[in-house]
This record gives C-alpha cells, sequence and structure tokens, in this order.
C-alpha cells in the first residue's frame, strides 16, 4: 500500500489543491497506537534525526488507515509555528475523518512543552468544530517518543 505526502498549492483560479510530491510503501494495516505512529515518524520520515523541529499530520480514514502525510512546519532547534487553518485546509482537501500531529525535538527529550500541549488543546477544539477529530499529539525525541493522549496532558474527546 501506498501513503501520499501531500503539499497544497494554488491552482491558476489562486484556489488550494493537493500535489503528490511523494509516497511511503507499508504494509496495509490500521494505525491504532502511539507505538506504530511513532515507528511510521521514525521509519519513514526520521523524525528522531532531524536537526530542527518538523510538524506532520496524518490524515487518516475512520478506520485508522493513513490517507496522506502534510509537512506543516519546518521550525528552528526548538519551535516551529503552525496554523490552525493550513491544517484544516490539508485534511479537509484530503477527505480526513479524524488525524494525529507528530513532531520531533532535536534535543532528543521527547516531554512536552507547554507550547506543545496548548497548541494540542488548540488542535482539539478546533477538530471538534470541524468534525475532524484528533486522535493524539505525538512528541518524537532520539529513543523514545510521548503521547500527548495517553499521559493525560490534554482533553481528547473519545
Amino acid at each position: 500500500m501506498k501513503i501520499k505526502e501531500y503539499t497544497t498549492e494554488l491552482d491558476v483560479d489562486k484556489k488550494n489543491v493537493l500535489r503528490e510530491v511523494g509516497h511511503y510503501v507499508i504494509v496495509k494495516e490500521k494505525y491504532n497506537s502511539p507505538q506504530k505512529f511513532a515507528d511510521f515518524a521514525r521509519e519513514k520520515l526520521h523524525l528522531d534525526m532531524r536537526a530542527e523541529e518538523y510538524v506532520y499530520i496524518l490524515g487518516l480514514t475512520s478506520k485508522n488507515h493513513v490517507l496522506g502525510v502534510f509537512e506543516i512546519s519546518h521550525g528552528s532547534i526548538d519551535r516551529s509555528v503552525c496554523g490552525v487553518r493550513e491544517i484544516f485546509v490539508r485534511l479537509l482537501l484530503s477527505g480526513a475523518a479524524q488525524f494525529v500531529m507528530i513532531h520531533n525535538h532535536p534535543s532528543g527529550d521527547d516531554s512536552p512543552s507547554s507550547m506543545d500541549c496548548q497548541a494540542t488543546q488548540r488542535l482539539i477544539e478546533a477538530g471538534k468544530l470541524m468534525g475532524i477529530p484528533m486522535v493524539d499529539s505525538i512528541i518524537i525525541g532520539d529513543v523514545g517518543h510521548f503521547s500527548i493522549r495517553e499521559e493525560g496532558m490534554a482533553r481528547f474527546e473519545d
């Protein structure tokens, strides 16, 4: 199975459209645990090796199959800017039913910052309004990963 990586571009009418920029070949499976998302982030996106902070969104079907991968932001060594609008434009264009945010901490420490928790809560609230719930926010460190959902650091819907 191929998971496509997309970017958004403006067409001649200045409307957002998806453009495939690559793909990842994987075994067709459900991504239903933070460990599976973390494994994908390490094996395919190499987030444990990046020198700057990268933020990705994985758009999912209602059955937890990955529809598409989107690089949302590429920041500095300790921060990245993520616009809620830009995230939901991509999710809507791809037909995602739900999503996961994954980012790395180049320091290697996978502990969330207060900014990580605030951004996650903002996206949870926006997802409720848009009808595209956030499944988790996962931070990749040198060795481990941190699931904001599993650790109860934000108020996710069940």
